[in-house]
């Protein structure tokens, strides 16, 4: 018997109003040590971004009860950050700890696969584009998340699971003492943005620095490390969110994709987004505890609110908004005034791009710049010099994870996607390392640990120059918009599917067993040997030719020549057999280029009432977001070709 959806409470929105509870105590209440931080703990996570949770819920939920686990994160509450796209690896994290798209997609915005419109720099007006689809919804889903959502829910998730998570509360990193061995490092605590938590200090075995690029402990054991050759910077900001794309200058945009728009100066990320800011904390705390009682009990999709009726049932506001974005290569010639384009900086690179190409003028004249969206003076964002890597990450008493390992760019979402290997795989050796370390004597123990974590360090140093290799690689096909079409944008989905994606598409699941293993060698394909070969040579004839100048027609053949000839063979040994005819929009089932095929497999559609995106499925017969019901028709997967 299927089971029925609970009696919503709002436990945390009655006790913070009757007590006067700031944000950071009514989400510290929540902890199983209560709201007064605790004098040891087998591992403290300093940060409380996605990283820091994720490794904080994956190692909580490897070995319930063995480790005690403390996280601490200066703000007062789950705050902004850029970064919300996700890809099936994060998803299938997701699933495997519950948090399926009954669930999620009642919070998140959908996420149904990639689309890259590339243009044409000589020919102004012209360009080529690559569609790969999402995953069938039977088997999985995709999700555009708004970063405080999804952290103040694994927040939740991680309380749940016995970590304390301490907002308002920060590491004081130069009154920390860390050591190797067991119970050997003094982390110092201070008052973070927050007045309610003393200073003190816990006693623990290892601290986490899951501080992102700020690498408060990875920066004490190393300087930071830039790559040759160009960087990147991205500027970006929020904007309204259209309902009718009919008049965007892109034929089958759907704003359900996370959509690209390259050139060669680099691209713009589109991605469209459920926010919730300007809800009460107390009150969100209520609704998410809601869905994660829906997702243990496993209530069906059509018994939870919809979006809408969850705001009306605990008081909070949302709306739709469009994240959008460049990330451009710091070679770049900009006019010397710029007055023209703004009066800030960000806004001055922004509207450049926007007006050197008109197919990016009429695309953005959809939206509206939404001022001020997360607080005063967050219109617009800017930030340099992206790539880096962290030469060290870790050492005695400590280790790196996530951005405080490395980033290189935004282009194909490594951060959340490709940086949740990182946490995960830190989280499992964490436990081998202490149980190795528990059965040494006390001289052996610092020892123990560090043979354990050995390999994280070996992975981490290989993981980010191979991304970076990956986006020099994408970057320079951004140059002729043959090259994106043919060659990068396909080449990176086939190494994808030869490091892991291929096998896993029968169910798309993944167990704790498994999850760690795959997530550590999918890496988007970037450390693929067929992938690699055919990154450095295009690598090789392309970067030289100067950012300015057109890409010769014959560099163009070279490169398409060589890179098909490697997948020719890369086909012929029989090691991946997919339905790219469905997963493409322009390529056959042998994956052969056809730039007049517009067919592809159908995962979703808009909802007739609301245009929201939604998820085809069978057996889902209400929308998720307005509540509206809708026929079989409209619940249908449409296979291209028709599946027998």
């Amino acid at each position: 018997m299927a089971a029925t959806a609970p009696v919503p409470k709002h436990t945390f929105a009655e006790r913070a109003a009757a007590n006067n509870l700031s944000d950071s105590q009514i989400l510290n209440s929540n902890n199983v040590a209560g709201s007064s931080l605790p004098k040891e703990s087998d591992v403290v996570i300093a940060g409380g971004g996605i990283h820091g949770l994720i490794y904080a819920i994956h190692s909580a939920k490897h070995k319930p009860g063995n480790l005690k686990i403390l996280l601490v994160e200066k703000n007062r509450k789950p705050g902004y950050k850029i970064g919300e796209s996700t890809l099936p690896v994060f998803s299938m994290w997701c699933k495997m700890y519950g948090l399926t798209a009954e669930y999620l997609l009642r919070i998140f915005g959908l996420k149904d696969g990639l689309c890259f419109y590339f243009l044409d720099r000589e020919n102004q007006g012209k360009f080529k584009d690559f569609v790969i689809n999402g995953t069938a919804g039977t088997l999985l889903s995709g999700f555009q998340i708004e970063r405080p959502t999804s952290e103040l829910l694994f927040t939740l998730l991680a309380q749940r699971s016995g970590v304390n998570v301490y907002h308002g509360t920060e590491v004081n990193f130069d009154g920390t003492t860390v050591d190797g061995g067991l119970n050997k490092c003094n982390i110092g605590i201070a008052k973070g943005k927050s007045n309610d938590t003393p200073e003190t200090s816990i006693q623990s075995s290892i601290l986490v620095d899951a501080t992102g690029r700020f690498r408060r402990v990875a920066s004490k054991n190393a300087p930071i490390h830039r790559f040759e050759g160009w960087n990147y910077d991205a500027f970006w900001g929020y904007f309204t969110n259209p309902k009718d794309t009919s008049k965007m200058p892109f034929p089958h945009y759907e704003s359900c994709n996370t959509n690209h728009i390259c050139f060669p100066e680099g691209w713009i990320w589109v991605i469209r987004l459920l926010s919730w800011e300007g809800s009460p904390t107390a009150n969100l705390m209520d609704m998410m505890t809601y869905l994660l009682d829906c997702a243990e009990s496993g209530v069906p999709a059509d018994q939870i609110p919809s979006t809408d009726e969850l705001a009306k049932m605990f008081g909070l506001n949302y709306r739709w908004i469009t994240s959008l974005g460049f990330a451009v290569r710091n070679d770049v010639e900009y006019p010397e005034d710029m007055s023209a384009y703004g009066t800030r900086e960000a806004e001055r690179r922004f509207n450049y791009f926007v007006e050197k190409y008109p197919l990016i003028k009429e695309f953005m004249s959809n939206f509206e710049l939404i001022e001020d969206h997360y607080g005063p003076g967050t219109t617009w964002y800017i930030r340099k010099s992206l790539t880096y890597q962290s030469p060290v990450v870790s050492g005695p008493g400590w280790i790196s994870i996530g951005d405080a390992c490395g980033f290189t760019n935004p282009l194909w979402s490594p951060g959340i996607n490709v940086g949740l290997s990182t946490s995960t795989y830190a989280a499992e050796l964490t436990h081998k390392a202490f149980d190795a370390a528990k059965n040494a004597n006390p001289e052996a123990a610092e020892l123990s640990i560090r043979e354990t974590m050995a390999p994280y360090d070996a992975y981490a140093k290989r993981l980010i120059p191979a991304l970076n290799q990956m986006n020099c690689f994408n970057y320079v096909c951004f140059r002729d918009p043959r090259l994106g079409a043919q060659i990068s944008a396909a080449w990176q989905n086939i190494a994808s599917a030869l490091q892991g994606w291929g096998r896993i598409q029968g169910n798309y699941t993944l167990t704790p067993e498994t999850f760690v293993d795959y997530a550590t060698n999918w890496c988007y394909g970037a450390i693929n040997p067929a992938y690699d070969i055919v990154a450095r040579k295009a690598i090789e004839l392309l970067a030289p030719i100067p950012l300015k100048d057109a890409v010769p027609d014959h560099i163009v053949q070279e490169v398409i020549e060589f890179a098909d000839s490697i997948k020719k063979s890369t086909l012929e040994s029989g090691c991946i057999n997919l339905r790219w005819g469905g997963l493409f929009r322009r390529f056959d089932n042998r994956l052969n280029y056809l730039e007049e095929k517009e067919t592809k497999d159908t995962f979703a559609r808009p909802c007739s009432n609301c245009s929201s995106w939604f998820v085809l499925r069978p057996d889902w017969k209400k929308c998720y977001s307005c509540g509206t019901e809708r026929t079989d028709e409209e619940s249908t997967i449409l296979w291209n070709p028709v599946l027998v």
